[in-house]
């Protein structure tokens, strides 16, 4: 593969990153996660780029200097909302992949119906988001923040113990340097399970994927949405969390690049929804 080259844009006034590729193929849309930014996307970016695809992966509100500052107040369906505005800017509807809550998002779109396809990597579940026991002391100090829905952001410890524990200690680092505070609200939401899908209404192709190790969203959780998608979760051993960016991330991406290109194949009908 070549190494494609990202490009930064403004995407319904929020700053993104594109890649080229065949007009034939509908567009991909990145949806990001907690803590970070549309950047985090960037490997996967390059990854489908390479492969032909168009991309696009846009920033929110709350961050990358569109405020409200540190996300305050905001919900998860203005995320939602911020979603659908770029969506329109891109002019076609788009396959959507979404990591962590950005998964969750990326249910939404599909059970709007602005959304070809989806790949849901470690995706918050439209249920209770419960703690692990390896995540209890990076989440109690923050819970006072979340309750009150104050902007939360994890310490670089908590953010290595819990989302970066299989990337290697020396990768940690720069990625602890990109977070961003999230908003305390939204994060209440996902972890009493308050913002809902309506899974009937999803009829899209959808593929399902986590880590065996993770910590945030836990198999169970990750197989329980693929159950209510009526999917096979797929399920990687000696990964966690970070699937963006974990060593041999590749294979991951190469699976959801088999996934989209099956799509493509199909002249961009409706695939069985199967995974």
């Amino acid at each position: 593969m070549e190494n494609h080259q990202l490009t930064s844009a403004a995407i319904a006034g929020f700053p993104a990153m594109t890649t080229e590729g065949s007009a034939h193929r509908p567009p991909l849309l990145f949806i990001h996660g907690s803590f970070v930014g549309h950047e985090s996307f960037a490997p996967w970016l390059r990854f489908f780029g390479d492969a032909g695809w168009r991309c696009t992966a846009a920033s929110r509100r709350g961050r990358a200097g569109i405020g409200p500052v540190r996300a305050k107040g905001l919900s998860i369906s203005d995320y939602v909302d911020d979603t659908l505005k770029v969506i329109e800017a891109l002019g076609e509807t788009p396959i959507v992949i979404g990591h962590s809550l950005g998964g969750l998002i990326a249910q939404k779109i599909a059970e709007l119906g602005r959304a070809r396809a989806a790949v849901l990597i470690c995706p918050a579940p439209a249920a209770m988001l419960t703690a692990q026991a390896a995540a209890l002391p990076t989440y109690i100090p923050m819970m006072p923040k979340i309750l009150a829905g104050l902007p939360i952001i994890p310490a670089p410890q908590g953010c290595s113990t819990i989302a970066l524990n299989e990337v290697p200690k020396e990768a940690r680092p720069a990625i602890h340097k990109t977070l961003v505070h999230e908003s305390g609200k939204v994060y209440r939401e996902m972890i009493f399970g308050t913002f809902k899908i309506d899974f009937g209404r999803i009829a899209c192709p959808v593929m399902v994927m986590g880590g065996r190790n993770d910590r945030i969203v836990s198999v169970k959780l990750v197989e329980w949405t693929a159950a209510k998608l009526g999917v096979q979760a797929h399920i990687y051993d000696g990964h966690a969390h970070w699937l963006l960016e974990e060593p041999g991330w590749e294979g991951i991406a190469g699976d959801a690049l088999e996934f989209v290109n099956a799509f493509a194949g199909a002249g961009g009908a409706r695939l069985r929804r199967v995974a």
